[in-house]
């Protein structure tokens, strides 16, 4: 009788030790799942892909009446937001047209003589208070166009150095992704197509923490200054532009499937 009350307890042991470990094995993969779901289906582990971007593990492109959401967010007076710009306009125009009062432009035919010391100004270029010579995005006369991108643009802070007061403000999806990805309130904030995000400017565009539109002496470059040295194959700023924009150019490949023909072209691998 005893032996028969000792089996009977050994056997309970056994499937009491089953029991816990069945429960710990269903624990681990519910995490597992959870973890999962939480970081890649939801989009939020990212991987650097070079030149200071990074993609979203998970997302998928965001596609509005058949176009790639394409977004900037800076401020009028940052020196990184202002090289940013040129190498935004130099990639969409691999994707779409930009025009002037209805004239075509691309970066290397831009009329330098056309800017103002002050940013909201009729103009292609202002002087923003960091010192910088940039593209006037909000110039309402400078348009965008494209059968492939839809480029939004957005300005957080106006130039009234020292006090800069709130000009725009981000649409509640861009403030989804900046919540996530820049809690910092860093600019610029860049995204591409909500599956690809830079914070500040790309890495070839800043030399030793200036942006590469700036003399030595820390004054910035005049516009037909930027213009005439973008346009020396090799010259730093040539360089700086060209590789932020052939990995702006990438992204919105590869987020629209290869479908416009500058993607046929040797671009970095994203």
């Amino acid at each position: 009788m005893l032996l028969n009350l000792v089996l009977r307890m050994d056997s309970l042991k056994f499937k009491l030790k089953t029991i816990i470990y069945m429960f710990v094995v269903l624990l681990a993969v519910i995490i597992v799942v959870v973890l999962y779901l939480l970081f890649f289906v939801n989009g939020s582990a990212t991987k650097s892909v070079g030149n200071n971007w990074f993609s979203i593990n998970g997302a998928s492109p965001i596609i509005n009446n058949g176009k790639l959401w394409v977004n900037f967010a800076g401020i009028e007076g940052c020196e990184y937001c202002a090289i940013e710009r040129y190498a935004f306009f130099d990639a969409l125009s691999n994707f779409g047209n930009w025009s002037y009062y209805g004239k075509a432009v691309t970066l290397n035919t831009l009329p330098v003589t056309n800017y103002s010391q002050l940013p909201q100004a009729d103009t292609l270029f202002y002087h923003a208070y960091e010192g910088d010579w940039t593209l006037d995005f909000l110039n309402p006369h400078l348009v965008y166009t494209s059968k492939y991108v839809n480029f939004t643009s957005e300005e957080l802070y106006n130039d009234q150095y020292p006090n800069p007061s709130p000009l725009q403000s981000f649409t509640p999806i861009e403030n989804k992704y900046a919540t996530k990805y820049d809690s910092q309130g860093a600019v610029p904030f860049s995204l591409i197509g909500g599956t690809f995000f830079e914070v500040g400017a790309g890495s070839s565009l800043v030399s030793n923490g200036i942006p590469i539109i700036f003399a030595s002496n820390g004054t910035g470059y005049m516009p037909n200054y930027i213009i005439n040295q973008f346009n020396i194959t090799g010259s730093a700023i040539n360089k700086g532009i060209t590789e932020e924009a052939n990995y702006i150019t990438a992204m919105i490949c590869k987020d629209i499937n290869n479908a416009a023909p500058v993607c046929s072209s040797s671009l970095p691998s994203v």
